[in-house]
């Protein structure tokens, strides 16, 4: 996959393009189907979406918390869906105040476009003028293609990532997952912690959450992750760590699986599915209570 950060990168670009249009944040069934429906013969497919969120520019007091909070990983995800050419422009307060005519001009003479597929709700331009109505009739005044996509519904509920976001936080880990199409993941680089957990018997990968990643209900959960082709299930802990005496508290994950020593991969980045919720997260009144209680964890997941 080929990945461009403004129009003027697209003249390296030969072949006509059929571009997938949105934010696409966690990259769920629903932007699924608009991407999947980019499928012109003889066209590449393509992606187009900004970065950083646009309420992150225009109202940061009301920016989300991201499904897929690293490039990385969205980038991972639109690749797998078979995605050619990802054009990620900065969103800045310029582009925002661009209108729709001016956008499907620069995207248009940057590229060949063989066609545009958008969700019915999908807004662009200046104060959202642009809409599917108007990407339609700008599609038959050009020659090109307009593909507007349903919104798709899980058990009569719109999929998208606010829906997804309110699931996870609600501890509904299994409608988030089924709206996602896959488990829920959170990645990072796995860190040198305190080792309290080492020294209960139960050594943990420990990934900090960063602070504009949405998260799950804080708990325990069952997970997996893949190293090196293989696949490892465990348990893992989201939260601040009730129980632990720290200045700073922050939310991390900490992630232990039985078969495999994790103080080897310090500084590895690793990606964790959660795949079923356990309990919520609660201080115990000791150590020995929590270890035992860790122990229940695992028995659970076994």
């Amino acid at each position: 996959m080929h990945i461009y950060h403004s129009f003027t990168q697209l003249i390296d670009i030969k072949q006509p393009v059929h571009w997938a249009a949105g934010f696409f944040d966690g990259v769920h069934e629903g932007h699924k189907r608009v991407i999947e429906s980019a499928n012109t013969p003889s066209a590449l497919r393509g992606v187009l979406c900004f970065s950083p969120h646009p309420l992150a520019v225009l109202r940061p007091e009301h920016a989300p918390l991201l499904l897929t909070p690293t490039p990385a990983e969205k980038h991972r995800l639109l690749e797998e869906l078979g995605v050619d050419v990802l054009l990620e422009l900065p969103f800045t307060a310029e582009l925002a105040e661009m209108p729709p005519l001016l956008f499907l001009d620069a995207l248009c003479s940057a590229s060949q476009v063989a066609g545009i597929s958008v969700g019915s709700n999908w807004h662009f331009g200046k104060h959202g003028a642009g809409n599917a109505h108007f990407l339609t009739q700008q599609a038959t005044q050009r020659g090109f293609r307009a593909c507007v996509n349903d919104m798709l519904l899980h058990d009569d509920e719109v999929v998208c990532s606010s829906a997804i976001r309110r699931h996870l936080a609600e501890g509904n880990l299994h409608v988030a997952n089924a709206m996602l199409g896959r488990p829920f993941s959170i990645c990072g680089t796995v860190e040198h912690g305190q080792k309290l957990a080492r020294k209960l018997g139960f050594p943990t990968a420990n990934i900090a959450v960063p602070s504009i990643a949405a998260t799950p209900a804080h708990g325990v959960y069952s997970v997996q992750t893949k190293l090196n082709g293989t696949l490892y299930t465990g348990i893992a802990n989201i939260g601040t760590r009730p129980t632990i005496a720290e200045n700073l508290k922050i939310s991390r994950l900490e992630a232990h699986f039985p078969t495999w020593n994790q103080g080897e991969f310090y500084g590895t980045e690793l990606r964790v599915e959660l795949l079923r919720f356990i309990r919520p997260e609660r201080k115990f009144a000791s150590v020995d209570e929590l270890r035992a209680q860790i122990e229940k964890d695992i028995s659970a997941c076994f």
